[in-house]
């Protein structure tokens, strides 16, 4: 794993030229190709590397979203002692019809789950082939998502984007949700939605009570009343006083 990083930072420095400029936006409602909001398209996602040793895990979480209806959440149960610190979890080009990522831009919105500050610092989305290649998640939050952007080289043939295990520290609980996997092609083209879209559901608890409804309808007749009432009586005091 070590001299693949060696030789991969070799190969950056060589196709660094190559690497396309493309001005990134977070994916829409529905717009990603990983939308999470349920789990018919995570038998896609592959995991590798030390997994086991640090108790990854993904599962689907249907109360958090920022968009549709769901996300992934990921979370680890680790002493902390891991020999070999790699792995994570990622796809293969053909999953989403296509050779390749050279070119692409990926995208992953993410939201730091309460308690994990400080427990993501090996957390990055990567691509792997002919190069080894890494954008590090900085500065998540609690409260707001970020999206965590990276463009491949042109010239970077490269079969496989993911993420990696966020932490190799003891650590055992939640730590970040994943939403809105996104991938552009270098001609602008998003890869569409792989099927796993669902709106957002109104919950019971955000929905307004009819009871609640229909006494706001009732206040609202009652203020069109008194200010029309009250244009009249302003109107009928004005014809009194100049005739």
């Amino acid at each position: 794993m070590k001299l693949k990083k060696i030789l991969s930072a070799i190969l950056a420095a060589a196709v660094v030229a190559g690497t396309s400029v493309m001005t990134a936006f977070a994916a829409g409602d529905g717009e990603a190709a990983y939308c999470f909001d349920n789990t018919s398209k995570l038998s896609d996602w592959q995991t590798y590397g030390s997994t086991k040793e640090t108790g990854f895990k993904i599962s689907h979480e249907n109360l958090i979203s920022k968009n549709g209806n769901g996300c992934i959440l990921i979370s680890e149960s680790s002493a902390g002692d891991i020999e070999n610190k790699f792995g994570g979890a990622y796809i293969s080009a053909d999953a989403l019809g296509i050779d390749d990522f050279r070119g692409c831009t990926i995208e992953m919105s993410m939201l730091l789950c309460e308690g994990a500050e400080g427990f993501y610092d090996n957390l990055s989305i990567y691509s792997d082939g002919i190069i080894w290649l890494t954008q590090p998640a900085e500065n998540l939050s609690t409260t707001e998502w970020t999206t965590v952007t990276m463009t491949l080289p042109e010239n970077a043939d490269n079969t496989k984007i993911g993420f990696t295990i966020p932490t190799f520290n003891a650590y055992t609980g939640d730590i970040v949700y994943i939403d809105d996997v996104s991938v552009t092609k270098p001609d602008g083209t998003v890869i569409s939605n792989r099927g796993d879209y669902e709106a957002r559901k109104v919950k019971s608890e955000d929905a307004v009570s009819t009871g609640t409804n229909v006494a706001l309808t009732i206040l609202l007749v009652v203020l069109i009343l008194a200010i029309v009432g009250g244009i009249g009586l302003i109107v009928s005091a004005a014809i009194r006083r100049f005739t």
